[in-house]
């Protein structure tokens, strides 16, 4: 972040990406023509509670190992952040994965990838972040680890 434009720019990407996620998110439940609030398709809502249980593991295990770094003024590097360096954003994807199922809504599927690039920013910019405070430390950690899947991205 070498200009003011920029810092600017990813404070506005920082609170207002999780918030307008949220209420895309939303509104795009109201695209859908079901005759109920779930979906129909049974197959659909088991997938769905799926997702959103290894959403919900992945997301009480990262903030638990989150919350333990932060206290030892560190990065986190153990449990879910040894693999994945961002699993609190993966845990949000595979929760509004699995909400998107249970509620089928295609537009719901359509605002998920609409956002990503901007999700990929802002772990990018936490990077950066992260390696101004930690310096090497996080640098060889990211040797170690992915930014979002585990031995692919």
């Amino acid at each position: 972040m070498s200009t003011t434009g920029e810092t600017f720019s990813m404070r506005v990407l920082h609170r207002t990406l999780r918030p307008a996620f949220g209420f895309c998110l939303f509104l795009s439940q109201f695209s859908s023509n079901r005759g109920s609030y779930f979906t129909d398709n049974p197959f659909l809502v088991w997938t769905g509670i799926l997702f959103l249980l290894a959403g919900t593991a992945l997301w009480l295990a990262a903030s638990s190992h989150l919350q333990k770094a932060l206290r030892s003024g560190t990065f986190a590097a153990t449990g879910p952040f040894r693999s994945i360096r961002h699993p609190v954003y993966v845990s949000v994807y595979l929760l509004s994965f699995g909400l998107g199922f249970v509620f089928f809504a295609w537009v719901w599927f359509l605002v998920m990838a609409i956002f990503l690039p901007l999700w990929v920013i802002e772990s990018l910019s936490e990077e950066k972040q992260m390696e101004a405070e930690f310096g090497e430390a996080y640098r060889a950690y990211q040797q170690t680890s992915k930014l979002f899947i585990p031995r692919v991205i």
